[in-house]
């Protein structure tokens, strides 16, 4: 494309433009070198060992994943959105509370193409953080216990976006968020939050080449990085917005013959312009995307060669890097012997040296896991147990995951109580493995920190689990069939895939029950979720997921029966 200034283009061309990947790509590469250059020389003093954090899923387009190990945060725009201001009890961020107790404070990266801050940082961050100081204070006094220095609990916003009026309404709505979260039992361990917070927490934001002053105090908020009576939230917005101008989108010349027309907050919103494009791939082929040969077509052709390779990779087990020795990738849940992860810890042969059994919870199975598992039982006479819950990922699928969800159970209770090492694994280890194991701990675990397995756990009967299978099952259904892969019994897993198998499956797992209504509901699965997250921070099931969930333990015509003879 011919360098120009451009000036004679109406703004609706030039907005078309800077939609395509191409200008995208080189604006958040832009954004991303002056994020570079912040990071070897700190914006402010004494930050200099402070870390660079992003927030899902924008920021995460603007700091290579190799820059940093800790754990990203996700606090949503929407959460802190005008005349909506909640506080989430699924991303609850408790890990960042580490970090800043470890460093001191720390950067958060994140950016708008609409705003130049993103509610995520005006609104969403500064809710949380007054909703924790406010939290444990509450803990405090309960157990009369004092942190020995002056508490501050006030509600910081930036001036410049938030008006005074609407400062004084989100105050007058912490209390309330305060007392949601308290009732809701999602700080699963208050004594080490108390602990972790001996100073209250607050943000300061950093975007278009200065630091913004706060409702509060109407002064610019840390001057540096010493400062005593906080742990401090840098909001930092890497793009650059025109002052006192809607129309944010100008040209850039890359040299004499090409250039980009640059957008401020260029990676939000990335499933609209991506073509499939992930910040991983980004980075990992940076150079070649960003290849001034490329015009705008050329640039839509890599990308989707790209995201073909990579998925054709993935399909294979062959991506890069996949081992199940990385640690990573796996994490071990409280004090089960019960490990969730991705794709890559279940990669035959090495997953069978740190596992007996795995469940798979994904439509991608390793080519070579049945020829791993007869070498493995050939070589070390050690049995190996495998099991894949063909589901697919995301919006794709219907009903499989309720569907297969007492299978899945099944294999899970089997396997527990014989002691063995079990994984349960899905692409990333976020989402529908996270499912599966959280309606295990609705019914195997106290719903206390650090989890374990119920002290009646061996009292579930899965002998009475096959005589009810031989109740309902179909006459077509050969009961000496054993499935000798996964350990299971094959009638009962082909009687639990029947229209009425989710019914049998609860009227069994409600022998060792006192409750005669569901055995989990929303508010008991979202303590679940949290006390999991403890041990597995990626732990993310999206709402869908967690409404299937929510679904299988509340829908079934058992409860009907009940309502109906109480």
């Amino acid at each position: 494309m011919m360098a120009s200034t451009n000036t004679s283009i109406p703004n609706r061309q030039k907005r078309n433009a800077a939609y395509r990947a191409r200008h995208r790509l080189h604006s958040i590469n832009r954004d991303a070198s002056l994020l570079t250059k912040h990071q070897l020389a700190p914006l402010i003093p004494n930050t200099g060992t402070w870390p660079w954090i992003p927030n899902k899923q924008c920021g995460s387009w603007y700091l290579p994943e190799t820059s940093t190990d800790i754990t990203p945060v996700y606090f949503k725009s929407t959460d802190g959105h005008v005349n909506t201001y909640n506080f989430s009890l699924k991303r609850l961020n408790l890990h960042l509370i580490e970090v800043l107790h470890e460093f001191g404070g720390c950067y958060l990266v994140d950016s708008s193409v609409r705003k130049i801050l993103p509610d995520s940082f005006s609104r969403t961050i500064p809710i949380w953080c007054c909703v924790m100081n406010r939290i444990v204070q509450k803990y405090r006094d309960e157990m009369n216990e004092s942190c020995g220095r002056r508490w501050n609990v006030h509600l910081f916003t930036p001036a410049s976006i938030v008006s005074a009026e609407e400062h004084v309404k989100v105050s007058s709505l912490i209390d309330s968020r305060v007392e949601l979260l308290y009732e809701s039992k999602a700080i699963v361990d208050p004594m080490r939050i108390m602990q972790l917070m001996d100073r209250p927490l607050r943000a300061c934001w950093y975007t278009n080449g200065k630091l913004e002053p706060d409702t509060h105090s109407n002064e610019h908020t840390c001057e540096s990085g010493k400062d005593d009576d906080f742990y401090t939230i840098v909001c930092y917005n890497p793009s650059s917005y025109a002052e006192h101008s809607r129309n944010h989108i100008h040209w850039i010349n890359v040299d004499e013959t090409n250039g980009f027309y640059y957008s401020p907050g260029a990676a939000d919103d990335d499933a609209t312009w991506g073509r499939g494009l992930s910040h991983q791939l980004f980075w990992s082929n940076k150079e070649c995307l960003l290849e001034r040969s490329l015009d705008d077509d050329g640039v839509d052709a890599s990308i989707d060669k790209m995201v073909t390779n990579d998925s054709d990779r993935l399909r294979s087990g062959t991506s890069p890097g996949d081992s199940a020795n990385d640690t990573s990738s796996i994490s071990k849940i409280g004090n089960l012997r019960l490990w969730i992860g991705s794709r890559k810890s279940g990669r035959p042969p090495l997953c069978w040296e740190y596992f007996d059994a795995i469940l798979n919870v994904s439509e991608m199975e390793y080519p070579t896991m049945s020829d791993s598992i007869n070498h493995e039982m050939q070589i070390s006479r050690r049995p190996c147990f495998y099991l894949m819950l063909p589901v697919a990922e995301g919006k794709k699928d219907k009903f499989e995951l309720e569907r297969w969800m007492p299978v899945g159970l099944y294999f899970l209770f089997h396997h527990l109580q014989q002691g063995r090492r079990v994984l349960v694994h899905c692409a990333q280890g976020k989402d529908r493995s996270v499912a599966v194991v959280l309606a295990f701990v609705a019914l195997g675990c106290p719903l206390e920190y650090p989890l374990r397995l119920r002290q009646d756990f061996g009292a579930f009967d899965l002998d009475n689990l096959a005589t009810l299978a031989k109740e309902f099952h179909d006459k077509d259904i050969d009961e000496e069939c054993n499935d000798l892969k996964s350990g299971l019994a094959d009638f009962v897993v082909k009687t639990l895939l029947t229209d009425y198998g989710h019914d049998m499956f609860l009227t069994w797992a409600h022998q060792y029950s006192s409750s005669i209504g569901p055995l989990a509901n929303k508010h008991t699965l979202r303590i679940a979720l949290h006390l999991v997250q403890q041990d597995r921070e990626t732990a993310e099931p999206t709402r869908s997921t967690m409404q299937k969930l929510n679904r299988f333990f509340m829908s079934s015509s058992l409860y009907r029966s009940i309502l109906d003879t109480s």
